[in-house]
């Protein structure tokens, strides 16, 4: 597809991030979620309109309303993914870091300046440990208060002890965000069950080979387990967005 001609006021070096691709719009939305495609899987037409209506892209518009992206705008919609699906970063705080990266106050190669700006810290514990509440709280920046509501709702399970596994970490990360979102509790219960469901259903898999309890047999069940983790997770997301996308036609 041939470049359209710039906005009115685009000569000049580009304002918006990244300032070293190319800013002519050359591509159709659809081939924008092809060249994104292998990195996020089940990134759809609709969610890149959205973030555009929240302001975090801005595609060059044709006189018939069609939009056309560019190289730099595909490389804005990558980082945009990659934050939200590796940092849990939420949206107005991804606008905010791309602010500063319009405006030259932060780069890409230094982003400390950008993680700032982030009320999730990107740190989790190392798999396999234990953490207490209060630890939680800090590496998630959330109230001790939450937390216990989320225990009491039955989402973290503390041990004997009252501690919890690493995995709590992401559990009330994305239970805040999709509270924040406006889900309610029960929602998200409803989502802990299932998953206590599918867990059973590998453990009862895998128990032939759970029994031998040898060294190699612990190994692949391991293995094993994190790869029907893996297929479950991503049948659960395509049935999931079919569904959404279905009753919202």
């Amino acid at each position: 597809m041939n470049p359209l001609p710039r906005r009115a006021g685009e000569e000049s070096l580009p304002s918006s991030w990244p300032h070293d691709l190319s800013h002519e719009p050359t591509l159709k939305i659809g081939e924008v979620t092809s060249h994104l495609r292998q990195e996020f899987p089940f990134l759809a037409a609709s969610k890149i309109r959205y973030f555009e209506s929240q302001g975090l892209i801005d595609p060059y518009r044709t006189e018939s309303n069609q939009r056309i992206f560019s190289l730099a705008d595909v490389e804005r919609l990558r980082f945009i993914l990659v934050e939200q699906r590796d940092r849990y970063v939420p949206l107005p705080q991804i606008k905010e870091m791309l602010a500063q990266l319009d405006s030259g106050r932060a780069t890409q190669e230094h982003p400390g300046k950008l993680r700032a700006l982030s009320s999730e810290p990107d740190v989790r514990p190392t798999p396999g440990i234990r953490i207490r509440k209060e630890e939680l709280a800090a590496l998630t920046g959330t109230a001790l208060s939450e937390i216990e509501q989320l225990v009491d709702a039955g989402m973290i399970i503390p041990d004997a002890r009252g501690r919890l596994t690493a995995h709590a970490v992401d559990i009330v990360r994305y239970s805040k965000m999709l509270g924040e979102a406006g889900m309610d509790l029960r929602s998200l219960r409803q989502v802990k069950n299932s998953a206590h469901a599918h867990a059973a259903n590998v453990a009862s898999h895998l128990a032939t080979e759970r029994a031998r309890n040898t060294p190699l047999a612990k190994e692949r069940v391991v293995n094993e387990s994190a790869e029907l983790a893996t297929m479950l997770t991503n049948l659960y997301r395509a049935l999931l967005t079919e569904n959404i996308d279905v009753q919202l036609r």
